[in-house]
């Protein structure tokens, strides 16, 4: 096995969301780099993956080309369900099939909620964003719910101004006693800098893995608390030659994703 030396972060934080990927799970998946980490797990490692997105389409196999959005018009020669939100976000999501989700976020707090609906105050916010779409179900149903996004310290405040979709909200119990179920929540944050998962008893985010490039004082910096880090924390794998021949190559030749990595847009779902 041979690894790469020349990737950037963003095909770091794209490899390792993919890499959270079991063959055979079903996956519901959001917009942005999700889409992304999701067609690469099921053109390498986990080829039998079912991806759903919230529109009504539920994908078997890798689009001609990597869509845009979950609504892009590219992916619908290649589903096995065409049809509606009823179908993907009623009857799979809310029936309990989606092993994992994945979501985008504008920014996420210490116990995983995730805001892409404001910042600053709801009823006179500072910036209006996109909001929720099917994010609160993908959120509040999934088994297991994964998010994927930019390390910058804007994006980490300890608490989010709006909970778009909730996490383990107060931490502790909260999310169940809320009425949520207890085999559902955030099972990790995957951003450019680190792999991120939650203590089983507090739910507090803490920092599980960094990547080969990076430090733990980085990525101390990148948050706006005191981010935890693990006893055992560990330093990922880099890529493999193959791996990055694969993404830039066959997933996303026209750099639609790799070679925009330095926008600054708030993804929503």
């Amino acid at each position: 096995m041979k690894y790469c030396e020349d990737y950037t972060p963003i095909e770091m934080m794209i490899i390792s969301g993919s890499r959270e990927i079991e063959d055979g799970q079903v996956l519901i998946v959001g917009t942005q780099w999700p889409i992304i980490a999701t067609l690469f797990a099921k053109k390498t490692h986990a080829p039998n993956a079912m991806i759903c997105y919230e529109g009504g389409v539920v994908l078997d196999s890798i689009p001609d080309r990597i869509p845009l959005f979950t609504g892009d018009p590219c992916i619908t020669s290649n589903s096995v369900l065409l049809n509606d939100s009823l179908d993907t976000l009623g009857m799979i999501l809310h029936g309990g099939h989606p092993d994992l989700a994945f979501l985008p976020a504008a920014n996420v707090d210490k116990y995983g909620n995730i805001n892409t609906t404001c910042f600053g105050d709801y009823s006179k916010p500072k910036y209006r964003l996109g909001g929720s779409g099917g994010a609160c179900d993908f959120g509040s149903l999934a088994k297991r719910v994964i998010t994927m996004l930019e390390h910058e310290r804007q994006r980490f405040p300890e608490r989010v101004d709006f909970i778009t979709t909730p996490g383990y909200l107060n931490g502790g119990n909260s999310r169940q006693e809320a009425g949520l179920r207890c085999d559902t929540g955030p099972h990790a944050v995957i951003t450019t800098l680190g792999v991120f998962r939650f203590d089983n008893n507090t739910r507090e985010m803490y920092l599980d893995t960094y990547y080969p490039k990076g430090s733990i004082k980085e990525i101390k910096e990148g948050f706006q608390w005191d981010i935890k880090i693990s006893d055992n924390v560990k330093v990922a794998d880099p890529p493999t030659q193959e791996e990055i021949r694969v993404l830039r190559e066959e997933i996303d030749p026209f750099g639609m994703y790799l070679k925009n990595n330095k926008a600054k847009a708030i993804p929503c779902l």
